[in-house]
């Protein structure tokens, strides 16, 4: 497993392996790229985030506690597959939800899941 973002080069449209794990992919990419809702933040957290409202860790906790705390590592490492590359829009410099699910799959199941 791997994660990017969407306008990362390194990326291939059609790729059967991408997976979105944000709400509402671009336009561009939504036609072939699956959405994994149960790791989509809500759309309260985003928004809180991005207007300052809260902190990156203040988002890291309530991210765990609204949606990784509801699910188990293990069934979901297997529904997204072991080749799934997680999508989201921050690039690889900015702070992340994709990079919290990286860290949670480590902690819980000793895999290391890279950025592309």
């Amino acid at each position: 497993m791997n994660t990017s973002y969407f306008a990362s080069k390194k990326i291939i449209k059609g790729d059967p392996r991408l997976v979105s794990i944000a709400r509402k992919p671009p336009y561009w990419i939504k036609a072939f790229v699956p959405i994994y809702k149960p790791l989509c933040p809500s759309w309260d957290l985003v928004l809180n985030y991005k207007s300052g409202k809260i902190t990156k860790e203040e988002y890291t906790i309530r991210y765990y506690n609204e949606t990784l705390n509801n699910l188990d590592p293990a069934t979901t490492y297997q529904e997204l597959g072991e080749d799934a590359i997680l999508l989201c829009y921050e690039r690889v410099s900015d702070f992340c939800h994709r990079r919290i699910v990286a860290d949670w799959f480590l902690k819980h199941l000793q895999i290391e899941v890279k950025e592309l």
